[in-house]
C-alpha cells in the first residue's frame, strides 16, 4: 500500500497534479499507464522493504528482487534462461539469478507483456547497460536494459524499450511516522 501511495505521488509531483488526481488505466497484460499523460511512462516494483517508481518518457519497466532462500534458483534457472545463464547462474549462485531475473522482468514490464513471454530473453551481458532483442518470440524489442546498486541480498534492473542509451536518475521517497512537523515543516518527500 506504501509503494502505490509513493508512486502517486511521485508520478503527481513530475505531471503537476495532485496524487489524488493521477489516474491508471491498464493495458492488454495488466500493465498500468497513466491516463491523459501523453509519452509519460512508469514503472512500479516492490518487494521486502524496497519499492522502485521508473519515470520515462518511453516504455519502461523495473524490478526489484529479495533474495529468498527458499527459492529453487537452480530448477527456475533450468526450467526458464537459455544454456548460458543457466551455467552463469551454476557459477555464481543468487546473484547471478537475481541479476538475469530483474533484467528479464524488467524488460517484459517495458514491453507490457507476460513474465512467461520474457523469461527466454538473453540478458546476459556483461555491459553497464546492455541491449537485449528477442531473437524470436511475442515480444517487441529491442530494450535497454541496466543493473541498480541497491542493498545487499537485493537484485534491480530497469529498461526502457529501444536501443537509446539513457541515465538514471536517483531519489528516494521515505516516510516519517506520523507525528507533528519540526520548525522546518519537514513531512513527507523526495531526498
Amino acid at each position: 500500500m506504501i509503494a502505490h501511495a509513493a508512486a502517486r505521488i511521485v508520478i503527481g509531483e513530475r505531471l503537476g497534479r495532485a496524487p489524488q488526481a493521477v489516474r491508471f488505466t491498464r493495458g492488454r497484460w495488466g500493465k498500468p499507464r497513466v491516463e491523459d499523460a501523453g509519452q509519460f511512462h512508469f514503472s512500479l516494483s516492490h518487494s521486502g522493504d524496497i519499492a522502485l517508481v521508473a519515470l520515462a518518457a518511453r516504455p519502461v519497466g523495473v524490478d526489484v528482487e529479495l533474495a529468498r532462500a527458499e527459492l529453487d534458483i537452480m530448477r527456475l534457472s533450468r526450467r526458464y534462461f537459455p544454456g548460458n545463464e543457466r551455467e552463469l547462474v551454476e557459477r555464481e549462485g543468487p546473484d547471478a539469478f537475481g541479476r538475469l531475473w530483474t533484467r528479464k522482468e524488467a524488460c517484459v514490464k517495458a514491453a507490457g507483456g507476460r513474465l512467461t513471454q520474457g523469461m527466454a530473453l538473453a540478458v546476459a551481458d556483461a555491459e553497464c547497460q546492455a541491449v537485449v532483442r528477442a531473437l524470436h518470440g511475442p515480444l517487441p524489442g529491442p530494450w535497454r536494459v541496466a543493473d541498480l546498486s541497491l542493498p545487499e541480498n537485493y537484485s534491480g534492473a530497469v529498461a526502457l524499450l529501444g536501443d537509446g542509451p539513457f541515465c538514471v536518475s536517483r531519489k528516494m521517497w521515505y516516510s516519517i511516522p506520523p507525528v507533528e512537523p519540526d520548525a522546518k515543516g519537514i513531512g513527507r518527500g523526495v531526498k
